[in-house]
């Protein structure tokens, strides 16, 4: 049987677990700029992220084809078409046939694929990335993504549950929408929608 102190310390232990592991939560949603990045990202004035719809996205730096570092918020100012996509889908390489020609055919829009997985499965490399690229004629960024970056929560990571998938970000970096699965007048429709934004 518990005694009277007994209980008050199981409380103390209980509520002070719980307070630890709320601030692990919320110091998750930060924007995680260090001060050199704010200098570079000056209009990122929001104090938290996530990939919901409706916030900012967090920021994130990968890869490219040309084994360049870029990073989501080198394109503030344009409106973005972001594509996860893996190596082995079908349908994500019908979309790669596309992308040129839909960056090509929008003023400020910037398209950047991500590729999650090659073919193999495995983390793509700059390399593969190249490939992707020059096999589908896109000048656009290619990035060098990787499961890590997919969270259902949508809070540390992409709500990536069928390939591909988009994002619609608008110029004053907010995600405006999302498609799962791959549609030419959709991914029109939904680019027109997010620059009316």
């Amino acid at each position: 049987m518990f005694n009277k102190n007994m209980c008050l310390l199981f409380l103390l232990v209980i509520l002070t677990a719980c307070s630890s592991c709320m601030q692990n939560i919320e110091s998750k949603a930060d924007t995680g700029f260090d001060n050199e990045e704010e200098a570079e990202y000056p209009f990122a004035t929001w104090e938290t992220c996530s990939q919901n719809i409706g916030d900012h996205p967090c920021n994130f730096t990968l890869k490219d084809q040309n084994n360049n570092d870029v990073s989501l918020y080198d394109f503030y100012g344009d409106t973005i078409v972001l594509d996860f996509s893996a190596m082995w889908c079908g349908p994500c390489n019908v979309a790669a046939t596309e992308v040129q020609s839909v960056a090509d055919s929008y003023e400020d829009l910037s398209y950047l694929t991500v590729l999650v997985e090659t073919a193999q499965g495995l983390e793509p490399t700059a390399d593969d990335c190249k490939g992707w690229a020059d096999d589908y004629g896109i000048s656009e960024p290619v990035l060098a993504g990787s499961r890590a970056m997919i969270d259902s929560s949508s809070s540390t990571g992409w709500n990536i549950s069928g390939w591909p998938t988009f994002y619609f970000i608008t110029d004053e970096m907010v995600l405006n929408t999302s498609l799962r699965g791959y549609s030419s007048s959709y991914i029109d429709m939904l680019i027109q929608d997010t620059m009316g934004e």
